[in-house]
């Protein structure tokens, strides 16, 4: 810090470790960075590497290498150590380091001018060469060293930032796809619930039409069975004891309340004893029995106790 003319925070820096705990360092004030890096993008030129110009000067054993390119001057001391100024303080600052690093008074210097008027310390041996072009001679020595495109100018970073716009969309895309699954979740449970509801009353009207039978393995099946021998009981009133047993099921289905307690078919008449809470059970019964056109129930008996009611009821058809 104490070789910056300006604070720390106004500066970005780059560093590279090497052996020995030895750590190369580059800085670079923001505001002159910003502005190099928007010139290409004014163009629309993408950066993958921008480096410090006096590590892309060549260095020559022994000596110091100096280049001078239109009043601008890049010197390079070591792998590690140089920088760039106006042509007027050169001579006094390559001369200085030297002195306080001990190095070599050899000057290797490149310009670009017919004569470069330099006024050389007489201490310092300086061998001069012309070139044409100052981009002739520069060029990297080490691969990807020094890359000032970190951090917030990296080309990374950049590809970051365009992806980040894609953020607050893919999250509600998300979002979507959750909320759907979660809806598709819902409706299997649901679906599951009325399947387990309709499994249960389809059991209990099974137990009130068929009570003698205690264990049931599948409903279907032994519905068809026990239809079956009714049938062959039955004779010529089978079709008519079968529509009496299925309105009496269906209408009983709707009041679990309502228990079969045992039903008999004799001469066209469908006799049931059910037991249930109230009359007005009864009562309800009868009339959506009687909902069904040519259906007749008489009430025989209905009598309450401690277990709660129990009713004796015929069913029948009345005759056209």
């Amino acid at each position: 810090e104490d070789f910056l003319a300006n604070d720390v925070e106004e500066y970005h820096w780059v560093w590279s470790k090497h052996a020995g705990d030895k750590v190369a360092v580059a800085a670079l004030e923001h505001q002159q960075m910003a502005a190099y890096c928007g010139q290409f993008n004014e163009v629309g030129i993408k950066l993958q590497g921008v480096y410090p110009e006096t590590v892309w000067l060549p260095m020559v054993e022994d000596k110091v290498s100096v280049l001078l390119d239109n009043h601008r001057a890049i010197v390079r001391f070591s792998a590690w150590h140089g920088g760039g100024m106006d042509a007027d303080f050169l001579n006094t600052f390559v001369e200085k380091t030297i002195n306080e690093h001990d190095l070599p008074k050899q000057i290797q210097f490149w310009h670009t001018q017919a004569e470069a008027n330099i006024a050389w310390s007489p201490e310092l041996n300086v061998n001069s060469e012309t070139l044409a072009s100052a981009l002739s001679l520069l060029r990297p020595d080490k691969k990807n060293e020094l890359n000032l495109l970190t951090d917030s100018y990296s080309p990374q970073e950049a590809n970051q930032q365009n992806w980040k716009v894609w953020l607050p969309a893919a999250a509600m895309i998300l979002l979507a796809v959750i909320i759907q699954y979660g809806d598709a979740i819902m409706a299997y449970r649901h679906s599951q619930s009325q399947l387990a509801e309709l499994e249960a009353a389809n059991q209990a009207l099974f137990q009130q039409t068929f009570p003698n039978i205690k264990r049931i393995v599948n409903i279907k099946a032994q519905a068809e069975q026990e239809l079956l021998a009714l049938q062959k009981q039955g004779g010529g009133n089978s079709s008519l004891y079968l529509r009496l047993l299925y309105q009496s099921g269906e209408n009983l289905a709707k009041d679990q309340a309502l228990q079969v307690q045992a039903l008999e078919f004799t001469n066209g008449i469908l006799s049931l004893h059910l037991t249930g809470s109230s009359i007005a059970q009864i009562e309800t019964f009868k009339q959506s029995m009687e909902k069904t056109p040519g259906i007749r129930v008489n009430i025989q008996s209905a009598e309450t106790g401690d277990q709660g009611l129990s009713a004796h009821l015929d069913i029948s058809e009345q005759s056209s």
